[in-house]
Parts: structure tokens; sequence; C-alpha cells
């Protein structure tokens, strides 16, 4: 009995826990689910301050200054920490694993501010530097 007690006040949290997480974010209703998923990923806790969309591109900015830009499948464009580095996480999932490694080795993994790719190149932007990292080729680039 005791066991069922414990586990009704433990759903009942959780419940509570993300009607809260929900209901602080105005934009919940607007932004597509995969941009939410990506958000609560490897952006955790951090709300929207501002949502837009032309059509082709989906602009999210965080509360913490953060922004963030998709394509229209919601493919992460940029990502800007304005300021403030980018979670390490984000860096190891999304940036290719040879330039992870090159970002490791030189000791700039917690020193990313923005990372920008097309379909030829990923642009990171550390606080002195700007690597570019080749996609066709593998290829990596101080500046």
């Amino acid at each position: 009995m005791k066991t069922f007690l414990s586990s009704i006040v433990l759903f009942i949290a959780c419940l509570v826990g993300l009607t809260a997480c929900s209901g602080d974010n105005e934009y919940n209703n607007e932004i597509p689910g995969p941009i939410q998923e990506f958000i609560s990923e490897y952006f955790a806790g951090e709300a929207v301050s501002s949502y837009s969309t032309n059509g082709d591109t989906y602009r999210v900015k965080l509360k913490s200054d953060c922004a963030i830009s998709f394509d229209r499948r919601y493919r992460w464009v940029t990502v800007n920490g304005y300021g403030s580095t980018l979670p390490q996480m984000f860096l190891f999932d999304q940036m290719p694993p040879s330039l992870y490694s090159y970002l490791q080795e030189t000791d700039n993994v917690n020193e990313v501010y923005s990372v920008t790719r097309d379909t030829a190149v990923y642009t990171v932007n550390l606080q002195d530097d700007t690597i570019t990292y080749d996609i066709d080729s593998g290829t990596i680039h101080g500046e």
C-alpha cells in the first residue's frame, strides 16, 4: 500500500511539473515539434522569449539571449550564444566528429560562441578565432 501511494504521489508531482514547464511559454503552440525537441534537448530549462517564421526560416530567441535559426526542414542553421558559450552536448551531437575532435584537441570545446552551417561549410566562432570545416573534404581551417 505504501508503494502504491508513493507511486501516485510521484505521478502527480510529474504531472504538475510538466504543466508548469509547458504553461510558462506562450510560444509552445506556435513552435513546430522538432524545434521544441531541439531546444528541450540542448537548452533544457530555457524559456523562449521570441519566435518568428517566414515560411522557409524559423527563428527562436531564448531568454538567455541565445538565438537559433532553423531551415524549412527544422534543421538548425545558426546557433548564436550572443556572448555565452554553446552547450558542449550540442557540439558533441551536432558537429562532425572530426570537427568536435579538433575542438577538443585545441581546448576550444568550452569556447564556442556561435556555429553556422550550410551545405558546404560549418563555421565555428570562438572568442578570438574562427574555424571553418569543409564538409566535402573534411578539412579544418583556423583563422
